[in-house]
């Protein structure tokens, strides 16, 4: 997962775990003022169910202005118990469960305290539960007995309240888990970005350009980070100048003398077996040419070098098929199509390629049969097999500077290093191939 989907994960995460901490004691309060403002509302309608009673109508006009407020859509229903034990209205559930209580009916008939006494007096409301909500109960005393106002207050009233609450902070609580993630990802690109520009900046580094420097800029700490590989990227370009310094110095300071070297052998006497001594001269300023090179070749080839496997084989392959003839051998050369580039320069894997051949010649009589097979390997590097039909290679003998009877002098050893500089390795092993034996020395190069 990424540095930035972290983030917003755990910054969503956290909110989402603060709201849901905070929605559970708030739902409990919602619903509790749900269940308060149900009941007050089943309460006002039924005082003011129990205010037109007070007024003394008649059984007719009792019934029909039941009716009435029954049937508006938003109100609660309502049913009038009359002295006589007669039920007007809705066929409300327990309703029969409702006790008489006329003496919470105040004594004095005056209720308002106008001094107006043309109205029964009410009691205050009282609340009976039941199945499914409760029965707000009020009564009016009259003349022949005390008549009973009864409104019902459903649950469901309170569930479908409640359930409006909660759907507006749920939507306030979506509003602000996605304020949330517009922060993260602001707070995120900008630590991202400066992150991947230093990412960036390490890559062109790898391949040379040491030019290249990170913009300092987002948090301190990513700043440290920034400041920290401009920093080794000076260094790096430093140490590389004072390294072709010093090949350049080197190289003056040995070409003088092998020059001087030269002409004093040019000037001797032709009794002195000059032509051993301009030919050992001849392989010293080789040798010297190639350490020159090999110090150089940071400069020309980059921090990363890269070679084609095909290419280099296929030049080797055509160096030695010759010798290989005339000796009787058999040799084959099987390179895949597509190979990727591996990191290499082009001057090593030759060598190593030229010492592993060589090896097989040297130490397999003639007409014995060679083969090179080259394939990819699943991390993306390459695989160069060296076969041949001879007893095969000890395992003891892959070590520097061995060069008794039976060795392979530096050969293996410098494959050795050529394939593990470019992060792969040297392995010997024997395969059988079409009813054939053969020795591998397998030299596994790693991607460029």
């Amino acid at each position: 997962m990424s540095l930035s989907r972290r983030i917003l994960v755990l910054s969503v995460g956290s909110a989402a775990a603060v709201l849901v901490l905070f929605t559970i004691p708030l739902a409990l309060l919602l619903r509790a003022s749900a269940a308060d403002s149900v009941r007050g509302s089943a309460t006002d309608s039924a005082q003011a169910v129990a205010d037109y009673l007070s007024s003394g109508p008649s059984r007719a006009a009792t019934t029909a202005y039941v009716e009435r407020v029954n049937s508006r859509d938003d109100s609660y229903p309502v049913a009038v118990v009359l002295t006589d034990g007669t039920v007007v209205g809705a066929d409300l559930p327990g309703l029969a469960t409702v006790p008489p209580e006329t003496s919470r009916v105040p004594a004095e008939s005056d209720t308002d305290g106008d001094g107006d006494d043309g109205l029964a007096p009410t009691s205050s409301a009282s609340v009976v539960p039941t199945d499914g909500g409760q029965l707000v109960v009020v009564e009016v005393r009259g003349e022949l007995g005390d008549d009973q106002v009864v409104v019902f207050a459903a649950d469901s009233r309170v569930t479908t309240r409640a359930a409006e609450q909660l759907s507006l902070l749920g939507l306030v609580g979506l509003v602000l888990l996605a304020l949330t993630a517009v922060a993260s990802q602001v707070v995120t690109r900008r630590l991202v970005g400066t992150l991947s520009e230093a990412a960036s900046v390490a890559d062109a580094l790898g391949e040379g350009q040491l030019a290249e420097r990170v913009p300092v800029d987002g948090p301190p700490e990513v700043q440290r980070v920034a400041l920290a590989l401009n920093r080794l990227a000076t260094r790096i370009d430093e140490l590389l100048l004072a390294e072709r310094e010093l090949v350049a110095d080197l190289s003056h300071r040995l070409r003088t003398p092998l020059a001087a070297l030269r002409l004093d052998v040019e000037s001797l006497a032709r009794t002195v077996p000059v032509p051993e001594i301009e030919e050992h001269l001849d392989a010293l300023e080789r040798t010297l040419t190639a350490v020159i090179r090999e110090a150089r070749r940071a400069e020309r080839e980059g921090v990363r070098p890269h070679a084609d496997v095909a290419a280099v084989l296929h030049d080797a392959f055509d160096y030695w098929c010759p010798l290989a003839e005339d000796q009787g051998r058999a040799v084959s050369l099987s390179v895949l199509d597509g190979l990727p580039p591996v990191r290499s320069a082009p001057e090593d894997l030759r060598v190593a390629l030229d010492a592993l051949i060589g090896n097989a010649v040297a130490h397999t009589a003639d007409g014995v049969a060679l083969a090179v097979v080259v394939a990819a390997v699943p991390d993306g590097g390459v695989a160069v097999e060296v076969r041949d039909q001879g007893p095969g290679v000890r395992p003891d003998v892959v070590l520097r500077g061995r060069s008794d009877r039976g060795s392979s002098g530096l050969g293996l050893d410098i494959a050795r290093r050529c394939a593990e500089s470019s992060g792969g390795g040297l392995e010997l092993d024997r395969v059988t191939c079409d009813g054939a034996s053969w020795a591998v020395v397998r030299l596994v190069l790693g991607p460029a």
